[in-house]
């Protein structure tokens, strides 16, 4: 599960590569067919071995410490020319009984170990990061490998924003292809609902547009359907003006816990008049203090200190706050978290539920449950917990259907939702497997007995957000038999070969999505 850690932590930074990067000469080979298909295709350049000085960055350069993985070699291709041979070459040398694969990487902010490989090749795509701005078209152009900091940044210089990731550390691609929650998205619905156009590379190495006016379905397929068509270089998105967002973040004593859900509950049912606004709220157990506090993000998009939206929660007692106006760049950078080395993190995947307070105050119980199994289970000073609620109100279900339609299948209920994950972030050092293990297994027995209750209440819904799900969960089938099938139907006609099922394994694919299937499990 990517888990969203919302507590201070030496940030981990990548190293960004420079021209200075190439190391390999053409004429030398490695051992690794791959690795020498893509030297002597005059990548050499670009083609990082396990002696390169910049083959150990690579390796940190994946957000979770255990997804860090160390490839035959990296890849860094530096322009949409560069995946296609990359593409090209790869595609060509997978023939033989050879037991290697490809794994891609963008942001590298997953967790489970869809963004990296130990054996065979990762493409790297951290190069392609720059972001432009037309006024004429109002339409921003962002490089898949960019984060969501740096294109703040750069679209702030022309006075311009695009619905985006909430922490400054997360990668532009991983995020939009799973559909991508944002700051904005009760006003402007999830991320992927602004692209206007995808530059794709496919298998084969071709370049294609993906828009409304060409190859729509695979535009509309992208909305959501992850890396099961090809390698996205580029995104093309509507931009609006940016102002600054009145960021407002509360610590709340778990005494007042009822009074949160039931604010939590009438924020998220609020109607549009009042989508410039985003709550977000995580439980966080503190070692240190052996207790759970309540942290409380209220995010303002229009600039606007006297919005009522949050009146409910402000009558809460606090323990601290605070709120300032900022940048949306400042923003995300101030909401990103980083884990150091010996943070190991183990959790069950997302639950969606309606918005309903007797089906999130059961999750809490299970939530304060699974401390305690936790604490039962291994050192309680050596462990932490994240627990988060995330509002879907029926605005930003329902947008996208203005847009020409996205594959998470949430406009097909009029209710609002609730999206919960809770996970726990261990000491890799003082921990040993089994204890990883023995936690793997409380979250899912949480998240069985959530889902069985919530059910039997008739609060369960079936939508699985891809960038939070684990491996045993299938978001791609949560979104509905239409638009399951239709993922299917493009990956097959884009992609007849199945390069992006069976040699780029990573993820979650649709040809692993039982056909027809129901995907709330």
């Amino acid at each position: 599960m990517a888990l969203n850690l919302h507590f201070a932590a030496t940030l981990l930074l990548l190293l960004q590569p420079t021209g200075a990067h190439a190391q390999t000469a053409a004429n030398i080979t490695s051992g690794y067919p791959p690795c020498d298909a893509l030297i002597t295709g005059n990548l050499g350049h670009a083609v990082h071995l396990a002696d390169s000085p910049q083959y150990p960055s690579l390796v940190n350069g994946s957000w979770a410490p255990s997804t860090r993985k160390s490839p035959f070699c990296f890849v860094q291709p530096s322009s949409t020319e560069e995946v296609s041979r990359t593409l090209s070459i790869l595609n060509k040398a997978g023939g033989g009984a050879g037991d290697w694969h490809i794994a891609l990487r963008s942001g590298g902010h997953g967790t489970h170990n869809c963004n990296n490989i130990d054996t065979g090749v990762t493409i790297d795509l951290t190069m392609l990061n720059t972001s432009t701005y037309d006024a004429t078209t109002n339409i921003a152009s962002i490089g898949t490998g960019a984060r969501w900091g740096q294109v703040y940044g750069d679209l702030l210089q022309h006075g311009v924003s695009v619905v985006g990731g909430r922490e400054g550390v997360v990668g532009v691609g991983g995020l939009i292809l799973g559909g991508g929650v944002s700051w904005y998205t009760p006003k402007r619905g999830f991320a992927c609902d602004s692209v206007v156009n995808y530059e794709v590379v496919l298998a084969d190495g071709s370049i294609i547009q993906a828009n409304r006016s060409s190859h729509s379905d695979l535009w509309r397929a992208l909305k959501g359907g992850g890396a099961n068509f090809g390698i996205v270089t580029r995104f093309d998105i509507e931009a609006f003006p940016a102002v600054n967002v009145i960021k407002a973040t509360r610590t709340v004593s778990m005494d007042h816990v009822d009074e949160v859900i039931d604010a939590i509950v009438e924020f998220t049912d609020r109607d549009a008049s009042f989508a410039d606004n985003y709550l977000l709220t995580a439980f966080n157990y503190n070692p240190a203090a052996n207790a759970t506090t309540i942290t409380i993000t209220e995010v303002n998009t229009a600039n606007n200190a006297s919005t009522e939206a949050f009146d409910t929660v402000n009558r809460i007692p606090t323990v601290r706050e605070s709120v300032e106006p900022k940048s949306m760049t400042l923003a995300a950078s101030s909401h990103s978290s980083a884990l150091t080395d010996d943070m190991l993190t183990v959790g069950a995947g997302p639950i969606t539920v309606i918005n309903e307070a007797k089906v999130l105050k059961y999750i809490v119980s299970q939530y304060d449950r699974f401390v305690q199994d936790i604490a039962k289970a291994v050192d309680a000073s050596n462990f932490s917990t994240i627990f988060d609620l995330q509002p879907i109100s029926t605005n930003a279900a329902t947008y996208g259907a203005h847009k020409g339609g996205n594959m998470l299948g949430l406009d097909t209920c009029n209710r609002s939702r609730i999206l919960a994950a809770f996970g726990a972030i261990l000491f890799e050092g003082q921990h040993s497997k089994r204890d990883v293990a023995r936690i793997y297994q409380l979250a899912a027995a949480a998240n069985q007995r959530i889902k069985a209750y919530a059910a039997s209440i008739g609060a369960l819904d079936r939508f699985v957000y891809l960038p939070y799900a684990d491996a045993s969960q299938d978001p791609l089938s949560s979104y509905g038999v239409n638009n399951t099938e239709h993922i299917r139907k493009v990956a097959h006609k884009f992609d007849p070969h199945g390069f992006f099922q069976h040699r780029v394994p990573g993820g979650f694919k649709i040809s692993r999505t039982v056909k027809g299937a129901w995907g709330s499990q």
